[in-house]
């Protein structure tokens, strides 16, 4: 007999880990409580260990068939000045992507697998024995049930697996924006740039030939916050050589508050918690979405590999956590940099980007991970977890 699973949360978490499953034979169904895909308007970054991950689910082609490579990483101010910048190897990919065009054709293949998506079908807990709670009143059990529900996860706080959650005193605005035909046929088609002026920063990365994916960050102003919208005079006073492309930044952006998610354990029993839910961090590096990919697609391997589920959710988080917190807390430190004074901030980024084995360690480390090469832990993934063997 098949197993099943059931999912909470149709987003990339929830697809990434629905598909993995449904290819190894599962009987999936994903529960969205909206009434259809979630797509918002904003950007994301493919490193190396995101596109490994859809390379081995089969859909890499597609994802990255508009997409343009990025090989050069450059901080500059207010005034265009460049402070430093650091080229990726040839072996090294980066692809800046609208989350949308991701989102769609992870569904695609998802169904084409035979998984199935219920919409306005909202999860409000979930038990160790492997039961999901809706908000209808029903309940469902499966062998093994996923909480993908986001930073509010409601699986997640009904198992009461949250250690702590908390604000890292920033805000952030994300979209895309229209680019102009043959805008990005110089270098700039190959740089995703951070400009700096005080704390305030404008990330701009190209990802199509008619697109590229804006963020916008800031540690005080509350022209940031999400129920209010972009303060488009503010932030061309802060980068008037970007005026043009403050003004091309539409309001059905995605507003956030930076937080930070850690959790007691990311399973308990027959249920996992992933993505934001379990490792929430700032977008400040890109790499949230990577480390998600790669956890969803290494849950489904744990459990193949294993004699049960419950073992298998202990081999899962025996090698993906120790990296994940790893990758959290340099996104943390990396966006506290935006607290320093601009001379010390340049010159951690001079030390950062003169070193490459400082970068693959630090900005790099989710990045050069390829978790579809490992069926199970290794021993050094075994001792970086510590205590991680004590959990079930």
């Amino acid at each position: 007999m098949k197993r099943s699973a059931e999912i909470a949360g149709g987003g990339i978490a929830g697809l990434v880990a629905g598909l993995a499953l449904a290819q190894k034979g599962w009987r999936v169904r994903i529960h969205e409580r909206g009434s259809d895909l979630r797509m918002i308007g904003e950007g994301i970054y493919l490193w190396e260990n995101g596109l490994r991950v859809l390379d081995a689910l089969g859909v890499l082609a597609p994802v990255i068939a508009d997409g343009i490579r990025v090989v050069r990483h450059e901080k500059r101010n207010h005034e265009g000045k460049k402070l430093s910048s650091s080229s990726f190897g040839n072996d090294f990919r980066l692809y800046g992507q609208r989350r949308e065009d991701l989102l769609l054709t992870l569904f695609d293949a998802f169904v084409e697998t035979g998984g199935e998506m219920v919409f306005n079908s909202r999860a409000i807990g979930a038990d160790p024995d492997g039961y999901l709670y809706l908000a209808d009143g029903s309940s469902i059990r499966a062998d093994l049930v996923v909480g993908a529900d986001g930073v509010d996860s409601s699986v997640r706080d009904s198992l009461e697996l949250l250690r702590w959650r908390f604000s890292t005193n920033q805000f952030g605005y994300r979209a895309i924006i229209p680019s102009e035909l043959g805008e990005f046929e110089s270098d700039a088609s190959s740089t995703y740039c951070e400009y700096w002026n005080g704390s305030q920063c404008l990330v701009c990365a190209p990802c199509t030939a008619r697109s590229s994916y804006i963020q916008l960050t800031s540690t005080a102003d509350e022209s940031l916050d999400k129920t209010g919208p972009l303060d488009r005079d503010y932030w061309r006073c802060l980068f008037p050589q970007l005026a043009d492309i403050v003004d091309r930044v539409p309001d059905h952006g995605k507003g956030e508050r930076f937080e930070l998610v850690r959790l007691e354990f990311w399973s308990k029993g027959k249920v996992a918690v992933i993505g934001s839910a379990a490792n929430a961090q700032p977008p400040v590096l890109g790499h949230e979405m990577g480390c998600t990919m790669m956890s969803a697609f290494s849950l489904a391997q744990a459990i193949d590999c294993a004699r049960n589920v419950v073992d298998g959710l202990a081999a899962w988080e025996l090698r993906e956590r120790a990296s994940g917190e790893w990758v959290q807390l340099v996104a943390y430190w990396y966006g506290q940099l935006a607290f320093l004074p601009a001379a010390a901030r340049v010159a951690a980024f001079k030390a950062i980007d003169g070193s490459e084995w400082v970068r693959r360690r630090t900005l790099l480390a989710g990045a050069c991970r390829d978790v579809t090469a490992i069926p199970q832990p290794s021993l050094i993934d075994m001792t970086a977890a510590g205590v991680y063997p004590l959990i079930h």
